[in-house]
């Protein structure tokens, strides 16, 4: 969604970029009651546009991860070191990724899928951003059937931001979801 905020923090205008068109009716009218901060530049309030995903999903669909398994994780992030500088973006292993993944959102079942049986892995290339955000994704392979369902999940998907030198970079990796029927 797309958002023009007022110097006094009003939303001002909403606009769907993308998403379920079911779900726009919902998100325009929640993002329309929002309040926020004042953007400051150069001491003084101003107007801004923004960019702002809306998440959808079952509550019992979500898993955020325990602060105990994060701190049973952090390991993963130690070692790395640039020479000549940090990069703006790394690769690392999914092994790596699940280890930073502090909120999941669980994939809706294809009906069509389902009643076809068809079942398998859908493998998608993602980076993760900064925020640890999805900022981009795509299908590398897998069930047609199931990517839909699969990318829907993923993009609501959050991670602790993957720090290089004390800082926060970009990720680039492999995120297999796996369809699996229950008889």
């Amino acid at each position: 969604m797309r958002l023009s905020v007022s110097e006094t923090g009003d939303v001002t205008g909403a606009e769907v970029i993308s998403g379920d068109p079911i779900l726009a009716k919902s998100a325009l009218e929640a993002a329309k009651q929002w309040k926020f901060r004042p953007f400051i530049r150069n001491g003084k309030p101003v107007p801004v546009t923004t960019r702002i995903p809306f998440n959808f999903a079952f509550t019992n669909d979500i898993q955020d991860v325990k602060d105990s398994q994060v701190a049973e994780n952090s390991s993963a992030q130690g070692g790395l070191v640039a020479p000549g500088g940090a990069p703006q973006r790394i690769h690392l292993s999914q092994n790596v990724t699940q280890g930073l993944l502090v909120h999941r959102v669980t994939p809706i079942y294809p009906p069509e899928a389902k009643q076809a049986r068809i079942q398998g892995v859908v493998v998608l290339r993602g980076v993760i951003d900064k925020e640890g955000r999805i900022a981009d994704l795509h299908v590398i392979s897998g069930p047609k059937e199931l990517a839909p369902a699969a990318m829907g999940a993923v993009q609501q998907w959050r991670y602790r931001p993957y720090l290089l030198e004390g800082k926060p970079v970009e990720v680039d990796t492999e995120i297999r979801v796996n369809f699996q029927l229950r008889n």
